[in-house]
């Protein structure tokens, strides 16, 4: 099972959260190295977001848009220093909110 929007190291929980905030909030703690971005399986218009800290702790989240996830990911400014792979393919860099470069 996984756990969605709780920071995750060593196979415990550490934190938990009802939203993004706690994804977020976990960075000022641990910078962010690692970000995968992805679309569901079962659904591909929704997002899956993977981001794995310095320290070894990792946090998922579910996103209901795809898109609304990659611009989630752009607009984070302690990010981007982080390797940022998409598992779909390259979906190039967003140049504006909602439309991907390349496409």
């Amino acid at each position: 099972m996984q756990n969605f929007n709780a920071v995750v190291k060593d196979g415990l929980v550490i934190r938990t959260s009802k939203n993004l905030r706690g994804m977020r909030d976990y960075a000022r703690v641990s910078p962010v190295v690692k970000v995968i971005t992805g679309t569901d399986p079962e659904n591909k218009t929704r997002g899956i977001l993977l981001v794995e800290y310095e320290d070894g702790a990792e946090c998922r989240a579910s996103f209901a848009s795809f898109h609304i996830m990659i611009d989630f990911v752009r607009d984070r400014r302690s990010w981007r220093g982080a390797t940022i792979n998409h598992l779909n393919g390259d979906m190039g860099y967003l140049t504006k909110p909602g439309i991907i470069a390349g496409v």
